[in-house]
């Protein structure tokens, strides 16, 4: 890839930054936190499809040598799935996805105004067009956001301990971004439990109470040894053989009207009610 933007800068400013290196368990952290939003927002780029998980998304980030100007690692994209070429927007919507994620932890509001304007053009740049389809991609952005709260957290982990400043921009210097200590504090803060809207989920139950209608499901795109605690709200569970009494004995997946239940970023539980149709 030969396009500036196809990559990210992370530079960290301030205390032991200025004398060219960070303590390495924060700097450890800080890269896994970094390395998760950015390796999601480039798989959001080019698929405009949100997934948490490594292992689906079609890019790998790699880290280059760093650099002593304080201290700077410069991150490059890497196919892992082929894809038709794709245009310098795919760079930029990816620089604007990991501010984004970093600032609206923040709070930063008038920082997420700007940004809000550049991610809607950067989007539109994608070949969208159509206001609704923009309209729900935006909404993506906000859940991904508000799921990646703990990266976040690791993202921002040298600052106020080896470290005062973080900056993240593209790797020709465009939508540069800083968050400084109070930043940080800001993300630290433990988020509210929320629960998002009904959305359809494919999923496989391995274990099933009927009369309490607790249950333990594996949601599709996840690893296939991560379990979610669930509970089925449907009242259909305690008929006989009912969908999802067969769903388990067969070991096959079935579709469902479900709201998840999130805890500082991360998926807590969900609540089932219904079988899609």
């Amino acid at each position: 890839m030969n396009d500036a933007t196809e990559g990210l800068i992370f530079r960290f400013d301030g205390q032991e930054a200025d004398d060219h290196k960070l303590e390495l368990y924060s700097l450890g952290e800080s890269m896994q936190g970094l390395a998760r939003i950015a390796s999601v927002s480039a798989h959001f780029a080019a698929t405009q499809k949100y997934s948490r998980y490594f292992v689906t998304h079609s890019f790998r980030i790699y880290a280059e040598e760093p650099r002593a100007n304080c201290f700077t690692v410069s991150a490059v994209w890497e196919f892992v799935k082929q894809h038709q070429i794709l245009s310098g927007a795919f760079g930029a919507l990816a620089a604007i996805l990991v501010n984004w994620v970093l600032t609206s932890n923040a709070n930063k509001v008038e920082e997420m105004k700007l940004l809000k304007d550049s991610l809607d053009k950067a989007i539109r740049e994608l070949g969208n067009r159509d206001k609704s389809t923009i309209a729900g991609l935006i909404n993506t952005v906000d859940k991904m956001a508000t799921e990646l709260r703990n990266a976040a957290r690791l993202a921002v982990s040298p600052l106020g301990n080896t470290a005062n400043l973080l900056t993240v921009s593209a790797r020709n210097g465009d939508f540069k971004h800083s968050y400084n200590i109070a930043d940080a504090e800001a993300i630290r803060q433990p988020g509210p439990n929320e629960l998002t809207g009904m959305e359809t989920v494919v999923v496989r139950l391995s274990e099933l109470d009927s009369l309490r209608g607790t249950c333990k499901v594996h949601l599709r795109g996840l690893p296939e040894d991560h379990r979610i605690a669930a509970e089925i709200l449907d009242p259909v569970r305690e008929i006989a053989n009912n969908t999802y009494a067969l769903a388990l004995a067969s070991g096959s997946e079935i579709a469902v009207r479900a709201k998840f239940q999130l805890k500082n970023g991360e998926i807590a539980r969900l609540y089932i009610f219904d079988v899609e149709a």
